[in-house]
């Protein structure tokens, strides 16, 4: 029998992550962003174009990690 504690330490590794982000979005609300101020046009065309490209790429690979839980079901077990 398999000993299921690899869920455990990532539900809490999860829950960490989560309370994390959070408390991050919740303390940065207020901050400015001197960086993204001091962009021009140009330069804001770029980003968007790049941000773009990485959120296909992100989604992607959440798709292909759905399919390939889908297939394998790889914590069949516990």
């Amino acid at each position: 029998m398999i000993n299921c504690k690899f869920s455990l330490i990532l539900s809490y590794l999860m829950l960490i992550y989560t309370i994390s982000s959070i408390y991050y979005l919740i303390v940065t609300n207020n901050i400015g962003t001197p960086f993204k101020d001091s962009l021009n046009f140009k330069q804001i065309e770029i980003k968007k174009k790049s941000s773009n490209k990485r959120k296909n790429i992100f989604f992607t690979g959440i798709f292909i990690g759905l399919i390939f839980c889908f297939v394998f079901k790889p914590f069949h077990n516990c």
